[in-house]
Order: C-alpha cells, then sequence, then structure tokens
C-alpha cells in the first residue's frame, strides 16, 4: 500500500468527525463539552467554556455506536506574515479524546482534514500546525508521526523556527509566553487531572516522555509546552507511512489473538 493510499485509510474509523463554527453549538453539545472537559481537566465550567469560546471552530469526535462524544479540539486557522514571507497557521487546543479509542488515527484524520481546508483557503502558503500542551500523550503526536518538528530531543530548534515559535506565542500568550524555556505559565485555573495523562514512574524508557518532563517541569501545575510541525510534504509522507506501519501491527496482532483462542 502506498503513501498516499495509507492517507486516504486515515479518514476511515469507528467514529464520526464533525467540524462546527463554535457560534453555532448548541445548549446540549456545550453541556457534552464540558463533560469530556470536566473528566480530564481540573477546571471551572465558566472558564472552560471562557476559553473554547475564543476558538472559530470545534471539532466533535462521535462514536458510530451510540454517537456519544469521545473527543473534542478547538481549532484557528489564520495567515502570518514573517520575515517577508506569508504563511498560513492551525492552531490547536483543548485536544481530548477518549483511551479506548486512542491508536485509531483520529486526530491525524482531523489535521489532514485541517490541512485540506486551510490548502484550499491558502493555495500558495507553507502551513504550519501550532500548538500547546501541557499532556506528554500530545507531546507524543510529533515523534509518532512526524519527521520535522519542535522541540525534539534530538537537536535543537533552529534559529528561524525558534523566531517563529517565539512570534507566534507572544500574540497568543503575552506575558505568560516565557521564550527562555519555551513554556506558557498558566494559573492554575485549568490543568489535567491526575489519571489523565500520568508520567510513568520511570519516564526515561521513552525518551521523547522524559524531554517532555525535562522541558516542561511544571507540566502538572498547567504550564504548557509550545510546539510547531511544519506541514510539509515529507512530514504528510511521514504521518501516512507510520499510520499504514500502525495498522499493519493490529491487523496482525489480532490475527496472532484469534489463532490463541
Amino acid at each position: 500500500m502506498s503513501a498516499p493510499q495509507a492517507l486516504t485509510l486515515l479518514i476511515m474509523s469507528s467514529a464520526t468527525i464533525t467540524v462546527r463554527p463554535t457560534s453555532t453549538l448548541t445548549l446540549t453539545e456545550w453541556t457534552e463539552l464540558w463533560r469530556l472537559t470536566d473528566a480530564f481537566y481540573e477546571t471551572t465550567r465558566d472558564h472552560a467554556e471562557a476559553k473554547l469560546g475564543q476558538h472559530r471552530h470545534i471539532a466533535l469526535f462521535r462514536s458510530d455506536d451510540d454517537g456519544a462524544l469521545i473527543g473534542m479540539a478547538a481549532i484557528d486557522v489564520y495567515p502570518v506574515r514573517f520575515e517577508a514571507r506569508e504563511l498560513a497557521v492551525i492552531f490547536t487546543s483543548h485536544v481530548l479524546l477518549d483511551e479506548r479509542y486512542r491508536g485509531l488515527n483520529l486526530i491525524q484524520r482531523l489535521g489532514l482534514r485541517s490541512f485540506l481546508r486551510a490548502r484550499a483557503r491558502f493555495p500558495f502558503r507553507p502551513i504550519y500546525w501550532f500548538f500547546d500542551t501541557f499532556s506528554y500523550k500530545s507531546y507524543l503526536l510529533l515523534p509518532r508521526n512526524f519527521s520535522e518538528f519542535w522541540p525534539r530531543l534530538d537537536r535543537a530548534t533552529p534559529p528561524r523556527e525558534q523566531a517563529l515559535i517565539d512570534r507566534l506565542a507572544r500574540e497568543k500568550y503575552g506575558t505568560a509566553w516565557q521564550p527562555e524555556t519555551g513554556v506558557v505559565t498558566r494559573s492554575g485555573l485549568k490543568r489535567l487531572r491526575s489519571h489523565a495523562a500520568p508520567v510513568d514512574e520511570n519516564p526515561s524508557k521513552n525518551p521523547h516522555v522524559q524531554f517532555f518532563v525535562d522541558i516542561n517541569p511544571g507540566h502538572a501545575g498547567g504550564d504548557m509546552l509550545v510546539c510547531l510541525c511544519p506541514l510539509n510534504s515529507a512530514n504528510w509522507f511521514s504521518v501516512a507511512a507510520r499510520a499504514l506501519h500502525r495498522m499493519i501491527r493490529r491487523r496482525v496482532d489480532r490475527s496472532a489473538s484469534s489463532h490463541l483462542i
């Protein structure tokens, strides 16, 4: 199977994704969003909804079985002029996914869909994915899927990309942005619950997790690491190849399990 075919398979799984303008969400949907948020975050409903309301679109992940809300993400797409170049940025925040649906490429599906919409809007601009996280699970989306991203374990962020991160973060977070550490400090009004993404007792088993902990030691208190990833052809090929590898591995595992029964 080729990389383009693997990308096509990213649209197939056991959940449906809809992307809605935030202004069109119903009271019932806001309640669903709050229940999912409350399961993962220590925060208040007013604070969570105020933050979500600042974003233009909300992605809703629903189970194909019963329509239950099993994931969400806030999304903004906007143009940026940086060092005499015209760029486009996909910013995501508040990305949550029920653990039972991990490994099905749902976040990758949303990423591909968001990229295609951004590409239609900005056909000639380089497009970057920009996000913040206090969860190592969100950070692991980068090394598990992409070949080029920042910050990363194996080499320093190049000066130009570091300058772009600083520019985007200053505009997004103001004085909460700490360029010397690459972290956004928070007041504690929103942080992960202790069970949501606990770091293993020995995170060094995964060097990327250890890197996340080292570079963002205040993650448990709500400090967020800022990340940047170019959505270029090389990175999409990497996403497709790794998604294909995961699908093959799952099929092999299922086949092995069936022979044991």
